[in-house]
């Protein structure tokens, strides 16, 4: 995995709805907080997967201050802001392909921000369905439009300013 460089990320910035998200904002977080989860590092004002950081502050861990991210507390208490239902007959037929490419998917978003995560994925077999639940409605679309792009379908996109909830379909 590389090193996330903020010089060279073309990443966009913080918008307005990012405001109201209340894990975001819940906690004001020190300089150097590492999440006790997934090691994500808060630093210079931003979360970000930094593993050479992580060792050399783990070089003295009581100088350390672990807490826990918000994408893991958004996990931690099952409050989501994404999901994505797929559906149908070739959903099956290329489930492992498609299940990479929802891992390639959150890997990439992962470098760019680790607070996009999922927090669950639920495959149903005998009713041909996946159902991926994400912390970050962002996420969500990035999910449903790699698959669009990929393996087209029919796909929808469903939003909820109120409760900050995406919702994807997609079938096939």
């Amino acid at each position: 995995m590389k090193k996330w460089d903020a010089t060279k990320a073309k990443v966009k910035k913080q918008q307005a709805d990012d405001l109201m998200d209340p894990y975001l904002n819940a906690i004001e977080y020190k300089d150097k907080s590492v999440c006790s989860k997934c090691r994500s590092i808060y630093h210079d004002k931003r979360w970000a997967e930094d593993k050479e950081l992580y060792n050399l502050l783990m070089k003295d861990p009581e100088k350390v201050i672990f807490t826990v991210c918000p994408a893991c507390r958004k996990i931690e208490t099952k409050y989501m802001e994404g999901v994505v239902e797929l559906k149908g007959d070739f959903l099956f037929e290329h489930k492992d392909e498609i299940i990479n490419l929802i891992k390639n998917t959150v890997e990439k978003a992962d470098y760019i921000n680790p607070l996009e995560k999922i927090a669950n994925i639920n495959i149903d077999e005998k009713n041909k369905t996946i159902e991926i639940i994400t912390a970050d409605d962002k996420l969500a679309q990035r999910i449903g439009k790699n698959i669009e792009k990929a393996y087209k379908g029919n796909v929808e996109y469903h939003f909820s300013k109120e409760d900050r909830l995406t919702r994807v379909y997609w079938k096939r």
